[in-house]
């Protein structure tokens, strides 16, 4: 995925915190790919911490966000099978 492909996923009303998150995790994720592992290791500790000063809402948006780039064109792996419980 290109650069500006990336950068369109990151939609304008999102808060500024989920944006930056986003845009940490792309780059960790390309530090990764070209064979730089310390310097991902480093942002995604600072990204954990950074996730975990921010709110619920926001932490969840990052994340899916942040997992729907890690993906790119690919699709997600399908939901698992969910068992229901019935008391009857």
């Amino acid at each position: 995925m290109k650069g500006s492909e990336r950068d369109q996923r990151i939609q304008p009303e999102l808060t500024v915190p989920v944006k930056l998150y986003c845009m940490g995790a792309m780059v960790a994720d390309e530090a990764s790919r070209e064979g730089f592992r310390d310097l991902a290791r480093t942002f995604e500790a600072a990204l954990s911490s950074f996730l975990s000063g921010l709110s619920r809402t926001d932490q969840g948006e990052a994340l899916r966000l942040s997992y729907e780039a890690a993906l790119g064109d690919e699709d997600a792996a399908p939901p698992r099978l969910r068992l229901v419980y019935s008391r009857d």
